[in-house]
């Protein structure tokens, strides 16, 4: 019986140490999945009273882009290169 109890208790000390032991893998990727990427840019800005927050997807991804996010949670994707862009960006920097 002592036996079974030994075995019992090690088992479980290598069960606990297993999963506590577990790190999620960090993506080499940086912070933005490649879901995050922008495929197309809107055509015209946004009224920028609708813009809360905005931020910058990968250097992975294959084109540049900014995705701003609106007051209803919505994420627009745009071209960083286009004044307005940079305008909300600007402006979105001093309030933070």
């Amino acid at each position: 019986m002592k036996v079974s109890m030994v075995a019992i208790s090690l088992f479980l000390i290598l069960l606990i140490t297993c999963a506590v032991g577990r790190k999620p893998e960090r993506s080499s990727r940086g912070p933005y999945h490649p879901a995050e990427c922008c495929i197309s840019y809107i055509a015209q800005a946004i009224p920028r009273h609708r813009i809360t927050d905005y931020y910058e997807t990968s250097s992975q991804c294959s084109k540049p882009g900014v995705v701003f996010i609106t007051k209803k949670g919505h994420s627009i994707c745009a071209n960083p290169r286009d004044d307005w862009a940079q305008d909300y960006i600007k402006d979105l920097e001093e309030k933070r």
